[in-house]
């Protein structure tokens, strides 16, 4: 398999490399699509690009249904995009459609620069840094990779964790999760450091707006258009709960996603909002520089680029904060509007939430706030020095020592060295643990919690258990009313309803957050257990050949 460009290099006006400096590959399993890891990997590599390093990305094939993100690539980028490519989603395991380019890539950029190794940086996917693990099982020296945590969610520790051993450098992008990281990647502390995201920041600060006396306020939000993560039906409602509140007001929501048409049919009575697609990056800073605060309702975020541009341009955001990573570089009543909804609370409920946080926006002075927005963006923001400090870490990633994954260990994220078929989101004896769980309970019945990969895994073991399994509860609210394995996915809200007693969490890398949140089900009268104990609580006896662990695992 040859890779394919999308572009061909030009010697007469791209820049010539440095031969000096590390050269980058970048990762991106979702392709280019409309999201914040590609955001910032484009932004990232046309700034390493401009200053005359090798960089290169591997754009996978967008998934179905994923908007393009329209980007602009500096002439020095080399951007590979085989479309043949199957869908990383679903490689259950088998890496070989992809080892060959990436391979070929690697070989390529080392050579271009003297024979250095190559700085891999795996994002989103955990078979991404599958594909690491696997070169480093046989050519450990042509590769240093250099890991972000963009997000603090479990799916993102977790891979920071299983490929630990072959991951040169580490990189938050907030200060608080370098604590977390360091003590859960023992003896790497030296190895993490923090740097945030950057973003283009114009050099004058904001024009004033002008007096809401004279016009309505201009909400607005950018970014993808979904349910899940980004809450996005609570915007409609936003609208509505302030024209209760007699504020009058226009909301523009810029961007695209699976929640597209569904957007579409709620606004269509609702005046004062508006859809608007994918535009390009000048239409959408237009946008923000006319608009007076930026509305994220999200239930999670990173370190969300979408506010970081709003910031720059004096757009103030008024945002969701809890387990989240995007008040980074915010005061609230400063250069913000803090918005206390949970990530559990539903949409009407975060619209009022969020409208509350509008009230104060409305009643403070809104130019000093946009004025101390932009002043944060270009004190912890700025594209360039971003680009400083990751150019930084790339020449000590490649002076560090070569890493190696060890032969017996499976590569891939989707096939766990625990054992053939167990997918790297199961744990430690998880048949053992979840068949002997189920079987302790008897005939009653029993609602698994989570319609996932865990519990597909652990199938089998559920089977034999003989347990009486009446459905599946899950947290996507778009999988409810569906069907699992032949098991009904029903809201957590309404599992009292099929009769069952007990919930057992079928889950590892969210067990802690499911079982935080298990008075959903306590509320209905139904116990809950958990297969896997809280680290946090076990007493471990260890003697030669023995391990024993003791945890209370349902209440």
């Amino acid at each position: 398999m040859n890779p394919s460009r999308d572009r061909e290099s030009n010697p007469a006006t791209d820049p010539a490399p440095n031969p000096r400096a590390a050269p980058l590959l970048i990762s991106l399993p979702h392709g280019l699509d409309l999201g914040g890891v590609t955001t910032w990997a484009v932004r990232l590599a046309n700034g390493l690009a401009e200053r005359g390093r090798a960089v290169a990305m591997i754009a996978h094939p967008r998934p179905d249904g994923c908007p393009a993100a329209h980007i602009d690539l500096h002439p020095g980028v080399r951007l590979i995009a085989p479309a043949d490519f199957p869908p990383m989603a679903h490689a259950a395991g088998d890496l070989s459609p992809y080892l060959p380019v990436y391979r070929h890539v690697i070989a390529e950029l080392s050579r271009d620069a003297g024979d250095m190794p190559v700085i891999f940086s795996p994002n989103i996917l955990g078979d991404s840094y599958g594909i690491a693990a696997a070169i480093c099982m046989t050519e450990p020296e042509s590769i240093r990779v250099l890991a972000w945590q963009h997000s603090d969610t479990a799916y993102d520790t977790a891979l920071l964790k299983r490929y630990e051993p072959i991951i040169a450098k580490f990189v938050a992008i907030d200060r608080r999760y370098v604590g977390s990281l360091a003590e859960m990647l023992y003896g790497r502390a030296g190895d993490i450091d923090a740097i945030p995201h950057g973003v283009p920041v114009p050099a004058a600060p904001p024009v004033a707006r002008r007096m809401l006396r004279d016009r309505p306020l201009r909400l607005v939000y950018t970014g993808r258009v979904e349910h899940l993560q980004k809450r996005i039906g609570a915007l409609p409602l936003l609208s509505d709960e302030l024209q209760r509140r007699g504020i009058d007001h226009t909301l523009s929501i810029i961007g695209d996603g699976p929640a597209g048409a569904e957007l579409d049919a709620m606004i269509r009575t609702r005046p004062r909002v508006r859809h608007i697609p994918n535009i390009s990056s000048e239409e959408v800073a237009a946008h923000l520089c006319a608009s007076d605060a930026f509305i994220l309702a999200s239930r999670y975020e990173g370190l969300c680029i979408s506010r970081i541009e709003a910031m720059a341009h004096g757009c103030v955001p008024i945002i969701t904060t809890i387990n989240s990573g995007a008040t980074s570089g915010l005061h609230d009543g400063v250069n913000a509007e803090f918005v206390t909804a949970t990530p559990d609370d539903d949409e009407r409920t975060t619209a009022a939430s969020i409208a509350d946080a509008v009230e104060r926006f409305v009643a403070r002075d809104r130019d000093a706030m946009a004025l101390a927005a932009w002043e944060a963006a270009r004190r912890h923001f700025s594209i360039e020095k971003h680009v400083d400090r990751v150019a930084d870490l790339m020449e000590a990633a490649a002076a560090s020592a070569p890493r190696w994954w060890r032969a017996n260990w499976a590569p891939a994220f989707s096939s766990s060295h625990t054992g053939p078929g167990c997918s790297a989101s199961t744990g430690p004896q998880a048949a053992q643990r979840m068949r002997a769980t189920l079987e302790s309970m008897g005939s009653r019945p029993i609602i698994l919690h989570g319609a996932g990969l865990h519990t597909i895994e652990l199938a089998a073991a559920i089977a034999h258990s003989g347990a009486r399994i009446v459905g599946c509860c899950d947290d996507d609210a778009g999988r409810w009313g569906t069907y699992f394995l032949g098991w009904p996915v029903i809201d957590p809200r309404k599992a009292g309803e099929t009769g069952a007693e007990d919930v057992v969490i079928s889950s590892y890398m969210h067990v802690d957050a499911i079982w935080a949140r298990r008075e959903v089900y306590e509320r209905q009268g139904m116990r809950v257990h958990r297969i896997y104990p809280d680290e946090k609580q076990i007493t471990r006896t260890e003697a030669p050949g023995h391990t024993e662990e003791l945890c209370a695992g349902t209440i």
